[in-house]
């Protein structure tokens, strides 16, 4: 029997619109040209790191409108919007080729980087795995040749929707992420928001997919062999905001009922029309890791985002980790054990 897809409430209509800010000419050349005399920290010195998103996150107070500035402190409040973007920030001015690696040249400015810091700024925290790109604050989302085909921000393949981190337990996962363009022809990002999945779902299909029989694999951009706690895949949290956590096509149903359920929400996301978004040069897209699934079409040509994780506040994972308290990169698979 195909699977009934209940017609989407205006609240889900109303959700499925981002808002799309532009920064004025006048304020990015003038953004960029401070950005140019910010050399790239060493994130492996934590204290050069601390000092370089300082500094990001003042030119960013500096040089962006009050608009956006208000706009981006209501994103990150705890009753903000699941996605926003923004437009026209500044690009580096002599980008190297796109990288084939999967890592940062070592000839590029830090513009683009100074941007990312500067727009999460003091708003929230920068996360980064050390299973993940080195533990690299920032990473380089590219093709890679050789890994076409994989599920991974390496690849060329269309990647399923998925949530990033949904292997960790939810305290330790991104609470967010910035997508910031630097290449893009036409490759767009795919956006469902949970609210939307939770509007078009049956109420079978809701209660199946709120209960935790579902695990989740890390994806292949981590080098870590791991075993997560079984979780749900949607549901609603104590203030009724709906949320989601789906590893792409790495979910492990844990009954028969989960593994019907499972089918069913993938169909479901299949059948629902995404949000498209071309990430072009000098645009972010910001959305939040447990109300969003994202995607991507396939890559034909070349393409270079790069990508930050934001959390609220780095200290539980600190007092968990017992790190230093200038910490922002922890083992993923130690967080598994904790």
């Amino acid at each position: 029997m195909t699977p009934q897809v209940q017609a989407p409430s205006p609240l889900s209509l109303h959700d499925q619109q981002i808002a799309r800010l532009r920064l004025p000419d006048r304020n990015r050349e003038a953004w960029l040209d401070a950005t140019l005399a910010l050399p790239y920290a060493n994130f492996r010195d934590l204290e050069a790191w601390a000092a370089f998103r300082d500094s990001a996150a003042r030119l960013c107070e500096e040089h962006l409108v009050d608009d956006i500035q208000e706009s981006l402190g209501r994103f990150f409040s705890p009753a903000g919007a699941a996605c926003l973007i923004i437009e026209n920030l500044p690009v580096d001015p002599r980008l190297p080729p796109v990288p084939l690696d999967g890592l940062r040249p070592l000839t590029k400015q830090a513009v683009s980087e100074a941007v990312i810091a500067g727009l999460i700024g003091r708003r929230a925290a920068i996360l980064a795995y050390a299973n993940e790109k080195s533990g690299s604050p920032i990473h380089e989302l590219a093709p890679v040749p050789g890994l076409e085909m994989t599920q991974s921000n390496a690849g060329r393949t269309p990647m399923e929707y998925h949530t990033d981190g949904a292997f960790l337990p939810s305290r330790f996962r991104p609470r967010g992420l910035l997508l910031f363009g630097l290449f893009n022809i036409d490759t767009a990002t795919l956006v469902l928001t949970a609210e939307r999945l939770m509007d078009a779902a049956s109420p079978e299909l809701r209660d199946a997919l709120a209960r935790p029989w579902y695990r989740h694999a890390p994806p292949t951009s981590f080098s870590c062999e791991a075993v997560c706690r079984p979780g749900p895949i949607l549901w609603r949290d104590d203030d009724g905001a709906a949320c989601v956590a789906a590893a792409s096509s790495a979910i492990e149903p844990l009954n028969s009922a989960a593994r019907d359920a499972l089918r069913e929400f993938r169909w479901l996301c299949a059948e629902l029309t995404p949000l498209r978004i071309v990430i072009q040069p000098g645009t972010a897209l910001l959305f939040r890791n447990d109300r969003v699934l994202h995607g991507r079409e396939a890559v034909s040509g070349s393409r270079w985002l790069q990508r930050a994780y934001f959390i609220d506040s780095l200290a539980p994972l600190r007092e968990a980790t017992n790190s230093d308290p200038r910490a922002f990169c922890f083992d993923a698979q130690a967080l598994l054990q904790l």
